[in-house]
């Protein structure tokens, strides 16, 4: 066993740090319903990725006996995705670490995964801004929200959710009524990703990352958080002021995977 002082360069190990920081950071995105986790760029070379999307060829023709079945050549548009780098940092000194006050290692800790998982967040949001399809509405109820679900071009069954303002979330749920389902009526799943509702099969998500009086339907799968590497945290000492510097950061992007499956909801229009 080590004899002596406990020394802050013991306390804070980097490796857990990271560990700990990359375990919450999905929980604490707000927008990852939407997301889904991309892995291709993890270990690989480069910093873009090249996103293809495929035109839809049309819908299959009847056949006369005999006749050949038409060809329709597959169209694509490449989108390239630029991987990003985020990152925060915090100060510590070897008094508020060892005076034993709180937990300033742990509070580092938290506050680090909220940073990065703001950040990523207002990523999502901006991408969000990349839809096509649009309804406009005087106010946020459920027609606006009916109106937009008919934007949709398939008619897949995908989960379905709209992200709005906090204060047009509260007037969406005021015109739902009696058939407004809230988040700790949806599940421990619906709860754990902050869902504030559900109204006609769509789950509400209310968010300030999104700035009032628009609001976006989204489809499942059109939103895509491209990993390139996970969390690391690194530490340096400062011997003068005798603290520790700890910061952490993250390169990853996100992209709209599929336009079509996002509708922008305009209100007060």
């Amino acid at each position: 066993m080590a004899v002596g002082m406990t020394k802050l360069e013991n306390l804070i190990i980097p490796e857990v740090m990271a560990d700990m920081i990359a375990a919450e950071l999905k929980s604490k995105i707000k927008l990852q319903p939407i997301a889904q986790i991309d892995n291709t760029l993890v270990g690989q070379p480069g910093d873009t990725l090249t996103v293809p999307k495929w035109e839809y060829i049309g819908d299959a023709e009847d056949i006369t006996e005999g006749d050949a079945i038409s060809i329709t050549q597959m169209g694509k548009t490449d989108t390239k995705m630029k991987v990003k780098q985020a990152g925060k940092g915090v100060e510590i000194t070897d008094v508020a670490a060892l005076s034993g006050y709180g937990d300033p290692i742990g509070e580092a800790n938290r506050q680090i995964t909220l940073s990065i998982a703001s950040k990523i967040d207002n990523d999502i949001a901006t991408t969000l801004k990349g839809a096509t399809a649009e309804v406009k509405s005087a106010a946020m109820t459920v027609d606006a929200l009916l109106d937009a679900k008919d934007k949709f071009a398939d008619e897949d069954e995908y989960k379905m959710y709209i992200v709005l303002n906090p204060s047009n979330a509260i007037a969406l749920r005021k015109d739902a009524a009696k058939n407004w389902l809230a988040g700790t009526e949806l599940g421990a799943e619906a709860v754990t990703k902050g869902i504030y509702g559900e109204v006609d099969g769509v789950q509400v998500i209310r968010t300030n990352k999104v700035e009032k009086n628009v609001a976006y339907l989204v489809k499942e799968g059109a939103i895509k958080i491209v990993m390139k590497r996970d969390v690391k945290v690194e530490k340096d000492r400062d011997i003068l002021k005798k603290t520790t510097v700890i910061t952490a950061d993250e390169h990853y992007g996100t992209y709209l995977y599929d336009p079509t499956k996002v509708v922008k909801v305009t209100i007060g229009a």
